[in-house]
């Protein structure tokens, strides 16, 4: 009698360990999508208080024609921001920074697509909301984060 592994005996060792190694990257990939999803509602939540203050430095304005608190030029915290949240792989329509920003003169909103789950996006505004929304209604033509509710959102 030999003694070894017989060809079929390798194949099931090799399925198995390509089976594990299957589910130990789905897990790792989901942790990271959900450290960059923690990464854009820390940074988002850094423009609230930002917003105050180039509202208290602009004159009672965060957007008088002049200068807008969602032009990262105007903005160096917003800037900031941009450069640290991570570029979703999917785009954002009309906003290629990454994330959303609309000012107006007594309102602005900014959001960001969100990674865990592709039907959502995290939105931030002058009122000090801090939502999830539909990834769908992350735009650039609204100041304050829209009504949505998460369980309506489909995927884009």
């Amino acid at each position: 009698m030999s003694k070894g592994f017989t060809l079929i005996e390798l194949v099931v060792v090799i399925a198995i360990i390509a089976a594990l190694s299957g589910l130990i990257l789905f897990s790792t990939t989901q942790y990271i999508n959900k450290g960059k999803d923690s990464n854009i509602s820390g940074n988002l939540a850094v423009l609230i208080p930002a917003g105050e203050n180039f509202y208290d430095g602009n004159g009672g304005s965060y957007n008088d024609g002049i200068a807008n608190f969602c032009n990262p030029s105007d903005n160096s915290v917003l800037d900031n921001v941009l450069d640290q949240i991570p570029k979703h792989p999917l785009g954002q329509g009309s906003c290629d920074s990454g994330i959303c920003c609309k000012a107006e003169s007594q309102a602005w909103a900014a959001c960001a697509r969100e990674f865990a789950d592709d039907r959502k996006a995290y939105c931030v505004d002058s009122r000090g909301m801090k939502k999830d929304i539909c990834n769908s209604d992350c735009s650039d033509t609204f100041s304050v984060c829209p009504q949505s509710h998460i369980e309506s959102c489909t995927n884009n």
